[in-house]
């Protein structure tokens, strides 16, 4: 086994362990959670499942078809992780023509950059509470890595910000909404999903006179001068299976496939980014055999029923109302 196979193996035995909620003698039994596989607030919009008062609506874009189908990045335009341990070596991390390093950090050997040109690479300490978001990273050395764009954010927090601060084009971190190793394996994704549409099936004419919607803080190129003027899909916008959707009646199989329909109906996906592909969803590389058991039918079938959340707000999360799913649990004090 090598070193970066044991390491994602010992991570999915953290993150089961720390949902079961083993406790030393005398704890209470509690449910937590270990930040680097299972990131970001309870009440963060990423973790937060539709409510009985979502509103929803057909899509409407003139270049997305939700007819066609999508597709899952896990080896290509996708997102490493990498989460480092006390005895990896120290790397200097700097922004691209800079001198001063942006972040000095313990790295794994073995972390590279996705090889297509976005070039993501994400490194979370050694504590397990902040990531390093990488967009165009080389690493030049053992002890150097280059990017376009260093963004530091906690692990902890809602995962949203104001403005740009991460390594995706809507704004928040890149993290948010990436399938993480084992949780299509264990039949569960407990989180909003992230994916990609092409830019011009988006409408940079958002009802704020944005290119874009809450959770999103920003768009491609700035001001989304690449996106359409017509229909309801938006940067940030939130697609759904609405609760009338019968997932028993599509004929899925098993583990992936029902992981990730149940996820699309208690979750949902946010746009974050725009691709060459009609719609697009992102899983760390290792993610890619559980994703490849997915069939393209099925996701037709999915797709072909998302809507749009249309009351998806900082004051209504997923719509309001009644949960379809637990709250996140808190995360683990020490790990």
């Amino acid at each position: 086994m090598t070193r970066r196979r044991a390491l994602l193996a010992a991570s999915g035995a953290a993150l089961l362990a720390g949902c079961a909620g083993l406790a030393g003698p005398g704890a209470d039994a509690m449910p937590t959670r270990d930040p680097a596989l299972w990131p970001f607030s309870p009440d963060s919009p990423w973790n937060t499942a539709l409510g009985d008062g979502a509103r929803f609506a057909p899509i409407r874009s003139p270049h997305m078809d939700p007819t066609q189908g999508a597709g899952i990045n896990t080896r290509q335009w996708s997102h490493p992780v990498h989460i480092a341990s006390a005895d990896d070596p120290t790397v200097s991390i700097y922004r691209r023509g800079e001198r001063t390093p942006v972040r000095v950090q313990r790295v794994p050997v073995d972390a590279r950059p996705d090889p297509m040109s976005d070039g993501a690479l994400h490194l979370i300490d050694a504590a397990r509470r902040h990531v390093v978001e990488l967009w165009q990273a080389e690493r030049v050395g053992p002890d150097r890595i280059v990017a376009a764009a260093v963004v530091l954010n906690n692990l902890t927090d809602a995962g949203v910000y104001p403005g740009w601060h991460g390594a995706r084009a809507y704004g928040g971190s890149a993290l948010a909404g990436l399938i993480r190793t084992g949780e299509l394996e264990r039949g569960r994704l407990p989180h909003v999903l992230a994916v990609a549409v092409r830019p011009q099936a988006l409408n940079r004419l958002g009802p704020d006179g944005r290119a874009w919607v809450w959770p999103a803080s920003a768009a491609d190129g700035g001001d989304g001068r690449r996106y359409g003027t017509e229909g309801n899909l938006h940067m940030g916008s939130l697609l759904a299976l609405p609760p009338s959707v019968d997932l028993r009646t599509l004929d899925l199989q098993p583990g992936p496939e029902t992981a990730l329909a149940h996820a699309l109906q208690d979750f949902g996906a946010c746009i974050t980014d725009s691709a060459a592909g009609n719609l697009v969803f992102y899983g760390e590389p290792a993610v890619h055999p559980a994703a490849q058991a997915i069939r393209p039918a099925t996701l037709r079938a999915l797709v072909a029923q998302l809507q749009v959340v249309t009351n998806h707000t900082p004051h209504s999360v997923g719509g309001g109302g009644v949960r379809r799913a637990p709250t996140a649990p808190a995360f683990q004090r020490s790990l």
